[in-house]
């Protein structure tokens, strides 16, 4: 008799061993493809799809979430087409099943739903003047501020984080965290673009996310990213996936990066190169400095020898000052006296001239005592006339009793 039962640890229940399938089963098969023909096909009112896909040999069943919304031109694959199936094994837990979850569906000699469902869009965002570019922004040479988004836990903001503090550590970074796969990723990154946009703390905007399927990247083929993107007056840099990766957010981004890495080393000027540029141009503009001064230099030296060679001319101009002066005292002695003389000259003749000096000599001014008018002829004279004679001292009114002629 045993007193304690012991656990089998090899005992699962139902739900963990199909748990323990699931996740191996979804781990191992995220992203395949599968060829083999359509049977029991069944297009349900949400828009999925159900269908049996097989061969000769097995058969698996398969679904295309959301076909109706995705399908082009509304064809709709029927029973007995050959079809190229690419998606993920997930495990139905409730049923015990394991069911092919395809997001691509191509029949034979025809392209994929996903890639014709991007042909559209492409065209009709082309149509619209999304891509041109005319209307591309510039990315600033020296950010203030880098703003990413992004998972917050994936590999990508890691890169780009350890690139920007690399190249240039003072530049802060801001994160604004979304999902980057998924139903709802397309939004959450438009709202991060718009966030950035209404706080402008950012001169730049990268939109980065590593490597996957490509149903891993459709969220960057969606309309209401691209709109978003080409509405921001921020300039963007879209970074998905690796090289060989190639979506509709990178056509309407200003700047299109072949991997997140690549994008922070865009955005991000190096520091180190800088420093060299400006301690260039420091040691350019000290030499040019110098180069100035020592010409300055020399240009001092040589006036000052030239200057004391050059004393004799200084001695031969003061005796050429001195002679201007002494020809200049006497030439201006000699005007003074013949200014002198001449003048004395015409002063002796205004002397000469003036009627009272004449009438000291004794002659006489004789004017009619009415008129005052200056009598120079006897004949002009009436008898009994009464007349003016003015003397030197003093003058006479006469009458006139006779007249000589």
């Amino acid at each position: 008799m045993t007193l304690f039962v012991q656990k089998d640890e090899n005992l699962l229940t139902v739900s963990e061993l199909t748990a323990e399938l699931k996740r191996f089963v979804s781990g191992r098969f995220r992203d395949i493809r599968v060829e083999g023909e359509v049977s029991n096909a069944k297009l349900y009112p949400s828009g999925h799809f159900y269908f049996t896909l097989k061969d000769d040999s097995a058969m698996i069943r398969s679904v295309v979430f959301n076909y109706a919304n995705r399908m082009p031109g509304g064809k709709v694959v029927k029973d007995g087409e050959r079809v190229l199936a690419r998606g993920r094994i997930d495990v139905y837990e409730k049923r015990g099943e394991y069911q092919l979850i395809a997001t691509d569906l191509t029949r034979k000699g025809d392209q994929g739903l996903a890639y014709l469902r991007f042909l559209e869009l492409k065209e009709k965002l082309f149509k619209e003047g999304l891509f041109d570019e005319a209307l591309k922004k510039t990315l600033p040479a020296f950010p203030r501020c880098i703003g990413i988004i992004t998972s917050p836990v994936g590999a990508a903001i890691r890169d780009m984080l350890r690139i920007i503090h690399e190249r240039f550590g003072n530049i802060p970074v801001q994160l604004c965290p979304a999902s980057v796969q998924g139903d709802r990723a397309a939004f959450e990154i438009a709202d991060g673009i718009r966030y950035f946009n209404e706080t402008r703390d950012v001169d730049v905007i990268i939109l980065g996310r590593g490597g996957g399927s490509y149903e891993d990247l459709a969220p960057f083929n969606e309309e209401v990213l691209a709109r978003a993107i080409f509405d921001s007056t921020i300039p963007i840099v879209s970074a998905v996936g690796h090289e060989v990766d190639f979506t509709i957010a990178d056509l309407v981004a200003d700047v299109r990066a072949p991997t997140p890495t690549a994008a922070a080393t865009m955005v991000c000027p190096d520091k180190s190169d800088i420093e060299r540029y400006l301690s260039g141009m420091r040691d350019t503009l000290c030499q040019a400095m110098q180069r100035k001064l020592d010409k300055a230099k020399y240009d001092l030296v040589r006036n000052v020898i030239e200057f004391k060679d050059r004393k004799d001319f200084f001695d031969s101009h003061r005796i050429y000052v001195d002679d201007l002066t002494a020809n200049l005292e006497r030439g201006l002695e000699v005007y003074m006296t013949n200014r002198r003389v001449k003048l004395g000259s015409l002063t002796q003749r205004i002397d000469d001239l003036n009627p009272t000096a004449i009438l000291a000599r004794g002659y006489s001014i004789t004017t009619r005592a009415e008129t005052a008018e200056v009598i120079t002829d006897a004949s002009t004279v009436a008898a009994g006339e009464a007349l003016s004679i003015t003397l030197h001292k003093g003058g006479l009114v006469v009458e006139t009793v006779s007249r000589k002629s």
